[in-house]
């Protein structure tokens, strides 16, 4: 079945395998820190500072890994940066109880790893794609990314109940150990590294591959937009609104759990999908997320609420899929780590930015007005987007396809 023509791959199979396992391992690990940090006694505040933690190291070290990832074998970069998460995991399981200061250094530890992680597995998923491999093996990670983030944490609160957090970290050090088994197996296409420059050229080198693609660019600097004054308002204010509204922050957990489903949903369809205007049908789908702030701003009850958060997940995914893709079938592989890497800070890394600055807007102008702002984006900019050279179909016309020795 083409949907599924990547799965015929045995190399992606095992990549899939190691991705799922870590998507896992990946909750269970943030779990399981929320829990420790509360049973030491720490508060909302301490909290909030020691998960801000990984986002601070991340968004600092992105741009490193990604000109690592384009500099030594991928394969060996993420097996190592898994590797570190397991010993992070293993590291929390041996106090009975680890300390406030003591899970905040491991977290900012874990999202110097995640930094390395990011833009090496694209560029691997890359070089072990075919190119009529890329959007079956894209739509299936989106699945198992999708499928992890529901099951992860319901497997370690599971653990905890039963055997507290020692027992969670221990299970978790094992799940990143079975990501590095699995990651051993691929064999990773070999390739001619860029000559050596310096970190700072390496960076520039990849900016002005950037620059030379006016869709890419202009597809960054939206990322860093929608993630700073809509995504990062809606999901700070679904709680706050939720509550005040109808009253049980139940609504904000059930709504979470929607925008998962909705996201699952997205990946099965693209599998199934494969539409010739893929800038369109991207721009098109991202813009569903303005579901998400106007069912806070406007819904009488919770079910459209949940049906909303359902529909932004599913755009937000068809969304991303179709993007990654475009970026791994034109980006030239010497490069595509740089790239990913800045794609990954414009469109997830600076969420801890626009998460600080959505309490002083609410306070300002009142959290409907942000959340009407919020929509007004959403909706406005992506048509617009359109005017971009070669945005509709993720495509830069008269390119020269890329010409990188790379040996499958």
């Amino acid at each position: 079945m083409k949907g599924v023509a990547a799965l015929a791959n045995p190399r992606f199979r095992l990549l899939l395998l190691g991705q799922t396992a870590a998507v896992v391992g990946e909750q269970m690990f943030a779990v399981a820190i929320t829990v420790s940090v509360l049973r030491a006694g720490g508060d909302a505040v301490s909290l909030g500072l020691v998960l801000a933690a990984r986002g601070v190291t991340l968004v600092a070290f992105l741009p490193v890994g990604g000109v690592w990832a384009d500099r030594v074998p991928r394969r060996r970069l993420v097996m190592a940066a898994y590797g570190a998460q397991a010993l992070l995991a293993g590291a929390l399981a041996l106090p009975a109880t680890p300390s406030i200061w003591g899970a905040a250094a491991v977290v900012l530890l874990a999202g110097v790893a995640e930094a390395f992680v990011r833009p090496a597995f694209n560029g691997l998923l890359r070089g072990v794609l075919t190119d009529d491999e890329r959007v079956s093996g894209r739509s299936l990670v989106g699945v198992s990314i999708r499928t992890g983030v529901m099951a992860g944490p319901a497997v370690c609160v599971g653990l905890v109940a039963v055997a507290g957090t020692r027992v969670a970290y221990a299970i978790t050090m094992v799940v990143f150990a079975a990501t590095v088994v699995a990651l051993r197996r691929v064999r990773e296409p070999r390739r001619t590294p860029a000559p050596r420059a310096s970190f700072a050229e390496d960076v520039r080198a990849g900016l002005a591959e950037a620059r030379r693609r006016p869709w890419v660019r202009a597809i960054l600097v939206f990322s860093a937009v929608n993630l700073v004054f809509v995504v990062a308002p809606t999901q700070v204010l679904l709680p706050v609104v939720s509550t005040a509204a109808f009253g049980s922050p139940a609504v904000y957990g059930v709504a979470l759990t929607c925008y998962g489903i909705g996201g699952l949903a997205g990946g099965l369809v693209t599998l199934a999908w494969r539409p010739r205007a893929v800038g369109v049908v991207a721009l098109a789908a991202i813009a569903l997320y303005a579901a998400a702030p106007l069912s806070l701003l406007l819904a009488p009850s919770p079910p459209p609420v949940f049906v909303a958060y359902a529909v932004a997940g599913a755009g937000v995914e068809i969304y991303a899929i179709h993007w990654e893709v475009a970026l791994q079938r034109e980006i030239p592989d010497r490069l595509i780590g740089r790239i990913s890497s800045f794609a990954w800070l414009c469109g997830f890394g600076l969420m801890p930015f626009g998460q600080a600055l959505t309490g002083p807007l609410a306070g300002l102008a009142g959290p409907g007005a942000v959340l009407a702002g919020a929509a007004a984006v959403i909706l406005l900019v992506p048509p617009a987007l359109l005017l971009v050279r070669g945005m509709a179909r993720f495509r830069t016309p008269g390119d020269i396809p890329d010409a990188d020795p790379v040996s499958r």
